[in-house]
């Protein structure tokens, strides 16, 4: 199976959007306070370099890990790291992932946190897919919409490639037939 890469959003995009997303979170965020920011890995730790370069407040970072893909495939999501371990109670909570999809993962990193009795909770993402939820998720900030496709670049991968492009690409996957061409 061989895969296509179709460019969807610039490292110029990305830039702009990353901008503007910190922007709109330092414009919600009391002035002052502390924020903590949970990233998803691994996918969100080039995004979440970058905002925060850009994010005027006292910062806290975290990190917990969480699966829902293999490969291209969705599969049952698997938090992988205690959240409540990670101090979050009484404090100002940003969560940060990179897509916004299904909104499974989003849905139940949500749920988790929240058991955990931050002070506040808000989500943000670079990118939100273009397609229906097959969960009820709100996300305060959203980068870019983008096509519903699988993503790789600037931080995600598919199977651990491509997750050094400066730029995002849409995975299109072709089959070879049995003399060897693609459909």
């Amino acid at each position: 199976m061989a895969e296509q890469r179709r460019r969807i959003a610039s490292a110029e995009q990305i830039r702009a959007a990353v901008g503007a997303l910190a922007d709109a979170i330092a414009r919600d965020h009391p002035p002052g306070e502390t924020l903590l920011i949970v990233a998803v890995l691994k996918g969100a730790v080039i995004f979440l370099a970058d905002l925060i370069r850009r994010l005027p407040m006292p910062l806290g970072i975290e990190f917990v890990r969480a699966r829902s893909y293999s490969g291209t495939q969705q599969r049952e999501i698997e938090i992988l790291d205690d959240v409540c371990e990670l101090g979050l109670t009484g404090r100002r909570v940003l969560l940060l992932d990179c897509v916004l999809d299904s909104g499974r993962t989003l849905a139940a990193l949500q749920r988790e946190v929240a058991r955990c009795r931050p002070a506040s909770l808000k989500t943000c993402v670079l990118l939100g897919k273009q397609r229906e939820r097959a969960a009820a998720v709100e996300v305060d900030y959203v980068g870019l919409e983008i096509p519903d496709a699988f993503v790789v670049g600037y931080g995600l991968d598919c199977d651990g490639r491509w997750r050094h492009l400066p730029y995002l690409a849409a995975i299109e996957q072709q089959t070879s037939d049995a003399t060897g061409g693609t459909q």
